[in-house]
């Protein structure tokens, strides 16, 4: 990757392409795109995970959702 950016998923370094989504980092990590989100510190909504754009040193915090019964 040419141009990337350094973030921080759930305190683990991760680098991706410069431009990259919430919605792209959640494919690219093997997440459902319907997991909760937090960009530092502030939980996401569903609709703003393809156009919110990551940038350098982002903390990330991905919680998968469980459904029970």
């Amino acid at each position: 990757m040419e141009n990337t950016v350094c973030l921080f998923v759930n305190k683990k370094e991760v680098k991706v392409e410069e431009g990259c989504t919430v919605e792209k980092l959640l494919e690219i990590l093997g997440y459902s795109p319907r997991s909760s989100v937090w960009v530092n510190g502030n939980q996401l909504y569903l609709r703003d995970y393809s156009h919110t754009v990551m940038r350098e040193q982002d903390q990330v915090k991905i919680i998968r959702i469980l459904g029970g019964g």
